[in-house]
């Protein structure tokens, strides 16, 4: 499950038919209006039941990937986490199916392509997708006994696990908090940038519900109680309350039937009206000044963050939400961003950005990070000054059409595989706040206001009305504080212990008592007659052939082009790929650096200003990047490729390549100030990903110590590029002539036309003209490719651990299978299926309080034991070593290892755009992997027997035994355990 903060918004148009007679009703709804929408190409209806008032939207598509959400405006008092924790327990067994979890069952043994739950500050949504029929009606069943009748009410336990309980393992243990989303919160806190947003939203919203957190902070997490938890879902989880929302070729008929007569027919309609207030606006700016914790002797300088918040509108107002996204980019976003600009010039902060705050009263926020405490009145000053020289002068039309052109382009092209859940997200903020559904449907009344106010001053009004002229707005300052955490981390501990003083013996007794019943419940299995209760698929449903996507290749010249031909609505999706080989090892950081600045780099016929207008004007996107490709076939080959890639219209492939020219024959390295302000804009982006992705550090840095691969991949993206783009920030002014000789050394190996392989997925139209552009721009790309360089890639054999002021651990085991003998077969699939559904699952979250634990494995044979957002450490590592042990003794009953085929089937057939399609076709061919291969993997899951489990805890128990070890968490959680590492370390090597 995830917590999401904020929706995604979209625009509007609809064409109306004729509404349809208030007395056509079916299965207890009335059908309140029926149109067809021209840009999904559905039919729509909107009902309403007559009953209880629920609001239900059908979407008549005729993709087979059916869509169903139902969600609940959901309104907290408190920042206690109530609608958190209560998405995260109505989901823990409910009348119909009287299991521990049922969506942890369902998700063992579903063809789902989508299945969640996520909490908005206003709002909880239970959305999933399958493209299964009779998956889907089962999952609706379960999802509406779910919402409607939890067993939370008489079952005390699950507030307990999910949300918080105190903990005493002995009289001499001291008590301690422990619950799913307490610790999944304090993870979310860890990151002051996720901190600092809570604080923009109660600076702007103090007195309405989008003032509280409504994930829960941890301090207030524990000051829920059962009672108020239970009347939280008697006033919210009510049909009355309820909004609706079906998309796909499901049959309608069946689905309000099902609907009405299982559950909504069983309830009346509620007289309360659930409604967000709005805030007042404000007399005056609103000045706050914070702290966030970082490591004790830590460097503060330009640790900083500064943000500038404006309260703007309404989200309904689809029009307006569209064009403060569209000033988001044109003024702060974009390179050439008149406030970016000035902030650069004036020396505050090392990035800047700005994003829309997407709640009933929407608006805008400009965030600088890494910036001097000292600098807020300058800061504040600065992006006042620059605004109101903007609305002076006007927004130059070139930004404003070409941020408009990769709107709509975004718009048309309809990226998203799960078309249903993006659609959901569109509609809810005019369907809460305005009663209509179908405004959220369309977009070009948007576009047409849009373009048309770009040729005007409508943008100019908005920053001036909405900004310079708007009290209703904050300025935050939150600075770095070395060891706030421990003042935070006393305060619980004094709070713990004067709770355990308060208890007499007996009351301590009796907590001890608690705890192991609840570890006993934690650690116990739903019984046979329980588990039937959950609705399943068979083996007969599921279809044996897989789907395998193959590119066809032809030479270009002397070039390769591989290409995939599928429908695309008129967009293609071309890439140039360099194989990197041709650099010496010293330059693969260079070729990381390279890909995320070159096209904001000055070149020889265009600024980067005008080069940025350009990739706006005529694409939809365009970008460089660094990848690798493993084969699947001989481990000691790894293909790493530095790759140009775009997505344009048919129409526009010759832009496509007068763009990449530009990358490849006219960039411009030694601009010193222009490299200055990229690679520390870079520094900082990566500093602020590691404290907001902790798990992504852990992840990438332990694979480093198994494969090649996972060496190259840290090179470019993890620790060790961080390290290198940091020493290089703090030198560059003796080292800027180095540097950019360096990076154009690497440009000249890499960018030349016999070390160049084409890629293209479009539909056939496209790729006649593609083809047609595609030879006259080789004979521009100098000719030959450089000799094949030899790297030494070395994994180390390591037990480190990152240390951090995070409040939480992400813990990280693994090794490579091959290399200990074991050959790769598709029933591995189904193992890993096992050891994250069932055995990590229930010990590192369940019963250790983490937010998630899993196993993850790759094609190469690497397995990865993880955790998320946890609060233990040593209790988990020792979890992993009782991994072997756990698979050598598996057993499963006939429907329980199908719900694991089924659950792993699932994660091989999801639904994929045009797009991903042709992704999976080139890798396919690069990698080697081959129908036969793919088919053999399938057919090797469908017939996995539990026997075939057992004979993997050898491998397993041999893998505990060497693996390598990361854990990125806690200083003073590490140090208790460090005996277990043989390197501690520090991201920054200045502290």
């Amino acid at each position: 499950m995830r917590y999401i903060i904020t929706a995604v918004f979209l625009a509007i148009f609809v064409i109306k038919s004729p509404t349809m007679s208030a007395q056509n009703e079916i299965h207890g709804f009335r059908l309140i209006e029926k149109r067809f929408v021209k840009e999904v190409n559905s039919e729509c209806l909107y009902y309403e039941h007559v009953k209880t008032g629920a609001r239900l939207l059908k979407v008549m598509s005729d993709d087979d990937n059916k869509t169903f959400a139902i969600t609940f405006m959901t309104l907290p008092e408190s920042d206690n986490g109530i609608a958190h924790i209560m998405e995260h327990s109505v989901l823990n067994g409910s009348k119909r199916f009287p299991v521990k979890s049922p969506f942890d069952v369902l998700s063992k043994g579903s063809l789902n392509t989508f299945m969640n739950a996520f909490t908005s500050r206003d709002a909880t949504t239970y959305p999933f997708a399958s493209r299964n029929n009779q998956d889907y009606f089962n999952m609706m069943q379960v999802y509406l006994d779910a919402v409607f009748n939890p067993l939370l009410y008489s079952d005390t336990r699950i507030l307990k696990q999910e949300g918080w309980h105190y903990e005493l393992a002995s009289k001499d243990e001291p008590v301690i908090y422990k619950g799913v989303v307490y610790n999944e919160m304090k993870g979310a806190f860890s990151n002051p940038q996720r901190e600092h947003l809570y604080l923009i939203l109660k600076s702007l919203f103090p007195d309405n519900v989008y003032g509280f957190e409504s994930g829960g902070l941890p301090a207030s997490i524990p000051s829920l109680t059962q009672e108020t938890f239970v009347n939280f879902h008697k006033k919210f989880y009510h049909p009355s309350n309820a909004y609706i929302f079906l998309y796909g070729n499901g049959d309608l008929n069946k689905e309000l039937e099902l609907i009405n007569n299982e559950y909504l027919s069983h309830y009346s309609r509620m007289t309360e009206k659930i409604s967000v207030t709005d805030q007042k606006p404000f007399q005056k700016l609103k000045i706050l000044h914070e702290y966030y914790p970082v490591l004790e002797g830590a460097a503060t300088d330009k640790q900083t963050y500064f943000s500038y918040n404006f309260v703007m509108g309404y989200n309904s107002d689809y029009t307006k939400s569209a064009a403060l996204n569209l000033l988001c980019e044109v003024l702060v976003n974009q390179e050439s961003a008149p406030v970016r600009l000035a902030l650069q010039k004036a020396g505050i902060g090392q990035d800047v950005m700005a994003t829309v705050l997407d709640y009933k009263q929407n608006g805008i926020a400009i965030i600088v990070q890494n910036a001097n405490a000292g600098d807020r009145a300058e800061c504040r000053r600065v992006i006042l000054a620059s605004l109101e020289e903007v609305v002076a002068n006007g927004i130059d039309k070139n930004d404003l059409k070409g941020v408009l052109n990769r709107y709509e382009f975004e718009l048309r092209e309809g990226s998203n595989a799960q078309k249903g859940i993006a659609l959901r997200s569109r509609i809810q903020p005019a369907w809460f706040f305005e009663g209509d559904p179908f405004k959220g449907l369309g977009y070009e009344s948007v576009l047409k206001t849009l373009k048309e106010g770009a040729e005007g001053r409508y943008f100019e009004t908005l920053i001036e009305k909405g900004m310079l002229k708007n009290s209703h707005a904050s300025f935050i300052t939150f600075e770095p504080s070395p060891g706030f955490d421990k003042i935070r981390n006393q305060k619980v501990e004094e709070e713990l212990v004067a709770y355990k003083k308060s208890l007499s013996d007996a009351q301590q007794d009796a907590l001890i008592k608690e705890t192991q019943e609840l570890i006993a419940f934690q650690n116990s299995s739903d019984s046979p007659e329980a588990l039937a209760t959950i609705p399943m698929l068979s083996l007969k449903d599921i279809d044996r052939k897989t789907e395998y996507f193959q590119c066809k290749s032809e030479k270009a010249g002397k070039n390769t082009l591989l290409y995939y031909e599928t429908e695309t609505s008129g967009v293609m999706y071309p890439s140039l790929m360099f194989d990197m080989r041709v650099l010496p090892q010293e330059l693969i950081p260079y070729a990381a650096l390279l890909s995320n600045i070159a096209t904001s780099l000055n070149t020889k016929n265009y600024t980067y200003a005008r080069f940025n207008q350009e990739m706006n004007l005529n694409t939809g996107g365009f970008s460089t990047s660094v990848t690798s490709f493993q084969s699947l076939t001989n481990a000691a080959e790894l293909q790493p490729f530095f790759v140009v890639s775009g997505k344009v219209m048919n129409d526009k492939a010759g832009s496509f390549f007068s763009l990449s020219q530009e990358i490849i024959s006219n960039l411009k390295c030694n601009d010193p100030e222009r490299l200055k302000e990229l690679i520390t804009r870079d520094q900082a982006q990566l500093e602020a990903g590691f404290n907001r992705e902790g798990f992504a550090v852990a992840m990438r840095r332990i694979q480093s110590y198994i494969s090649p691969q996972g060496v190259f991949n840290e090179m470019i993206q993890g620790i060790d590029y961080f390290r290198f783009v940091t020493d290089m920030s703090v030198s560059f002014d003796t080292r800027s002539a180095e540097i950019a000789e360096k990076l154009e050394q690497t440009a000249k190996l890499l960018f030349t036309a016999e070390n160049m392989t084409i890629t293209l997925t479009c539909n056939p139209d496209g790729r006649k003209v593609f083809l047609k552009e595609l030879n006259g721009f080789i004979s521009t790309v100098p000719a030959g490719r450089a000799k094949e360089q030899v790297w030494k890639f070395e994994p180390e054999n390591l037990k480190e651990a990152i240390l951090t002021a995070s409040k939480v651990q992400y813990v990280m085991t693994g090794y490579n299978l091959t290399q200990l003998g074991q050959e790769w077969n598709g029933k591995l699939l189904v193992l890993n299926q096992i050891l994250s559904t069932d055995f990590l699952y229930n010990q590192i979250r369940v019963i250790g309080g983490a937010y998630g634990g899993f196993s993850r494995l790759s094609q190469d044979g690497t397995m990865i034991f993880g955790s998320y957002r946890d609060p233990n450490l040593k209790n988990t590592l020792e979890v992993y070593e009782k991994a072997g042990d756990y698979v050598a003794s598996f057993e499963a009953d006939e429907s329980s290892m199908t719900r694991y085929i089924i659950g792993t089937i699932a994660g091989m057939d999801g639904p994929m755009t045009a797009q991903q399609k042709g992704s999976a076709a080139f890798k396919n061919y690069l990698t080697g992997r081959t129908l036969v291969m793919q088919q053999k993997e399938r057919d090797d899951v469908l017939a996995t027997r539990p026997e075939d489990i057992r004979k993997f805890g050898k491998v397993i128990k041999e893998m505990a035994a060497r693996s390598v070890i990361c854990v990125y968490g806690n200083t003073e959680k590490i140090q208790a355990e460090k005996q277990r590492f043989n390197t501690l370390m520090k991201i920054r090597n200045d502290g």
